[in-house]
């Protein structure tokens, strides 16, 4: 489910990286628009080696997705219809030259969902969005002692049911956090999020990293929490349960008094998957369970569609420079 890191490091800078990639994985798994978490996992690599903050600019790695969650019955005082979604993901991951102490990074990200609904289903045929995010992580161990780090992201991104690019499907996500590698199998961090759009504007995080036995890593918090087991250099098998979803603007009305406003979409899943990284470039994973519900919700115009649960899938392709 999430991204694997390059290979362990030893470095200050590289353990931090390897707290918050834990901490906060896939790009597939995000609540809100412009969460794309895998940008904190983007890759830099400068002449120390990984963990070491880049001379230049480079890219990083690319990633495709797509994912399929089946057709399930939708609800609002009552069976209304029901919906499957098609979901399409890229992303283009970049690393940023950056002080001594300092690792600087970006992504540059692409998303649809497709519904396909029957009977009387008040949703867009799709839901766009092109984001992008800065994110920079600080070794603190000068400051306050060995282990600590901080990061920060600020990710803009454009979310509708067109692509289009205008201030009303514009909005800002943002994340702070801090954090303590306590020791090389344990390590934990606190932080905000706050965003522009969305029923919810700020939300406390929590997440801890727990390597509780040799090969396995349990990570505790939002948005994902789940079980993980390399079971050789290649191949890393997991299971959790994670959300997908985003705020989007409506230019279009799918039903009467629902053009001109915002929708939550939302999923929350429990599922297994399985990375295989073919060589130190190219990887897949794949990943499949059930939708535990869905969730559409035209917050401004207090109308909550519940969607029940079904199963999906999804495959990824990624590739590193």
């Amino acid at each position: 489910m999430g991204r694997m890191n390059h290979s362990t490091t030893s470095t200050p800078l590289g353990a931090a990286r390897r707290r918050f990639a834990a901490l906060l994985p896939p790009a597939a798994l995000v609540l809100s628009c412009g969460l794309v978490a895998a940008k904190l996992v983007a890759q830099p690599g400068g002449p120390g080696g990984p963990g070491e903050a880049p001379a230049t600019f480079a890219l990083s790695d690319v990633t495709a997705s797509y994912a399929f969650s089946s057709e399930g019955d939708v609800e609002r005082n009552g069976k209304i219809g029901t919906v499957e979604i098609s979901h399409y993901e890229f992303e283009a991951s970049f690393s940023l030259p950056a002080p001594d102490t300092w690792m600087f990074s970006s992504s540059l990200s692409w998303k649809r969902d497709e519904f396909e609904a029957t009977g009387a289903v008040p949703l867009p045929k799709a839901l766009e969005e092109i984001g992008l995010s800065f994110i920079a992580l600080k070794n603190l161990s000068r400051e306050i002692g060995p282990g600590w780090s901080t990061m920060a992201m600020l990710s803009p991104s454009f979310c509708s049911d067109s692509g289009s690019i205008s201030g009303d499907s514009f909005s800002l996500f943002g994340v702070a956090t801090i954090g303590k590698e306590v020791s090389p199998a344990f390590s934990w961090s606190v932080g905000i999020v706050g965003m522009t759009r969305g029923d919810m504007k700020v939300l406390p995080m929590l997440g801890v990293r727990w390597s509780f036995a040799p090969r396995w890593d349990l990570a505790i918090g939002f948005p994902r929490t789940g079980v993980s087991y390399k079971f050789s250099e290649a191949l890393s098998l997991n299971a959790g349960l994670s959300m997908q979803g985003g705020t989007y603007y409506l230019s279009q009305a799918p039903a009467a008094g629902l053009g001109s406003t915002y929708l939550d979409f939302r999923e929350t899943r429990l599922g297994v998957g399985a990375e295989y990284q073919f060589n130190p470039r190219l990887a897949v994973v794949i990943d499949g369970g059930m939708t535990l519900d869905r969730e559409f919700d035209y917050y401004d115009r207090n109308l909550k569609l519940d969607g029940k649960s079904a199963s999906y899938g999804r495959l990824s392709l990624r590739y590193r420079f």
